[in-house]
């Protein structure tokens, strides 16, 4: 266990006693702490790479001679020493005052948070922890000065980022799509690009509250990351559906922030009442998929470790495989556990060893009648396919025996291996092959309507305020958002 000045319960995202609402990472750090050639970029509004808990943490190019005005690398630019500012061009990415079109509040502390997340200097006797422990981080800016998120800048950060060779990509921002598509097919080229680069791209999923795809989340060969509470559940803010690939805590998350230019008054209030700022330390709290999303990069950049040829496509399946499987009021993928990531990792990853995998999806789901499964296998081989209860008990084995490489359709009537109807509530389907293990939410009877969870009209004890702050980019393709919650309660 790393020192932590913060105590535990404030990074609850690290370790939680009961429930372990964590994603495990002390038993995952026991295992593996990441390594300096590690290198998690992360495109934001600007990183301040002079923090006190970032700065031993930020990557250095090894092909720039600093200050010397030659672009060594022959990369295109010059002295991109720790990062480049792709809003206005020049080699320093620490942020600047960056104000809301809403509020006014200053959001230059967003992409500062988000690298404390990913890889914050641990067991360094200050601050807080990062996942990545000594994993490094490219410092990309997307923001103009005084601005906001500019989408050329952006794109342009996130290709920087494969040409740099960047292990993982961390993006907390998105765009909503129209009919036309196109903000999704812009951005897939790009995706597909930084992914063909060997990068793994992880990106928030948004914090709406419904199940709107954002780009580019929703772009294949991108992890979508969801966000769960302290209590084991989705938080009330995240966006939802089948396209989200994984959770992780992303509400009440404490981090680091910038404080390499001095913070307007107005900007202070809002820290200090509604982000738990004690007004000098350079930490507070946020709420947000933005934030889930780099603590999942920092766990990448651990197994990206571990496993040194994980590729993009086999990460994802690492940490839906490896996940755990919670019943969340709305799907948003198995919740990721950094420990089972390191050691029931998908079968046959490591150096030059090709990535077997399995895959198990059902519908419809919720059902309220027979659940059709399907089982997809990289290799053919000896498979077994059950159908287990809430507890953990296996009501059904649906199928048992040799199969080939490929998708096979199975079905499950709702019925227990005696043929009587199963009750209705909660049943998972386990798949265990060769090639991993998989498992996928199946419903049975009246289980749509026990997975709608508290009715609106319920009685609350909570009185709950959401405030998002949203950077937009004007560009026809649509609107990059950067998406901040904050929650404030009296109970």
């Amino acid at each position: 266990m790393p020192q932590l000045p913060h105590p535990l319960p404030d990074q609850w995202s690290i370790y939680q006693a009961s429930p372990r609402a964590d994603i495990h990472l002390p038993e995952a750090w026991d295992l593996q702490k990441g390594s300096a050639s590690t290198v998690i970029a992360i495109v934001d509004v600007g990183i301040d790479i002079s923090h006190p808990d970032l700065v031993s943490r930020i990557w250095t190019n090894p092909g720039e001679i600093p200050g010397n005005g030659i672009d060594d690398d022959g990369n295109g630019l010059i002295d991109d020493v720790h990062g480049w500012d792709f809003g206005d061009n020049d080699n320093d990415p620490s942020p600047v005052f960056t104000p809301d079109p809403d509020y006014g509040i200053d959001l230059g502390f967003h992409g500062t948070f988000c690298a404390g997340i990913a890889a914050a200097a641990t067991n360094n006797v200050i601050g807080m922890a990062g996942a990545g422990w000594n994993c490094k981080i490219l410092a990309i800016k997307g923001a103009k000065a005084d601005s906001n998120l500019s989408t050329d800048a952006v794109v342009a950060g996130m290709e920087y980022a494969g040409q740099m060779h960047a292990q993982v990509l961390s993006m907390s921002y998105g765009a909503k799509d129209d009919t036309t598509g196109e903000v999704r097919d812009f951005f897939q080229a790009i995706v597909d690009d930084v992914v063909a680069a060997g990068t793994i791209c992880v990106a928030a999923a948004g914090n709406s509250n419904e199940d709107s795809l954002t780009y580019p989340a929703a772009n294949n060969h991108v992890i979508a990351v969801g966000a769960t509470n302290s209590s084991n559940g989705r938080a009330g803010f995240s966006n939802f559906g089948s396209w989200v690939d994984v959770a992780a805590p992303g509400e009440e998350i404490i981090s680091t922030i910038q404080q390499n230019y001095v913070i307007d008054d107005f900007s202070q209030i809002w820290y200090l009442f509604f982000f738990g700022w004690d007004g000098e330390s350079p930490y507070m709290w946020g709420d947000g998929t933005s934030f889930a999303c780099p603590l999942v990069a920092g766990v990448l950049g651990l197994c990206k470790t571990q496993y040194p040829s994980l590729t993009p496509t086999s990460a994802e399946e690492l940490l839906k495989t490896s996940g755990d499987v919670i019943a969340f009021d709305q799907p948003i993928g198995p919740k990721v556990n950094a420990y089972r990531a390191l050691t029931q990792g998908i079968a046959g990853v490591g150096p030059g060893a090709a990535a077997p995998f399995v895959r198990l999806a059902a519908a419809p789901n919720p059902s309220v009648g027979p659940t059709r499964l399907w089982m997809t296998l990289s290799v053919a081989g000896p498979a077994r396919l059950a159908i287990h209860d809430a507890s953990g008990r296996r009501v059904r084995e649906v199928a048992s025996g040799a199969f080939t490489a490929g998708r096979h359709p199975l079905d499950w009537d709702g019925r227990d291996d005696a043929g009587h109807p199963v009750a209705a509530g909660l049943y998972f389907a386990r798949l265990e092959s060769a090639g991993g293990q998989a498992r996928a939410l199946a419903g049975a009877s009246t289980l749509s309507s026990s997975l709608r969870g508290i009715p609106r009209s319920a009685p609350s004890t909570m009185l709950r305020s959401t405030t998002r702050a949203w950077m937009r980019s004007s560009a026809a393709r649509g609107a990059l958002e950067v998406s901040v919650a904050r929650r404030w309660s009296e109970r």
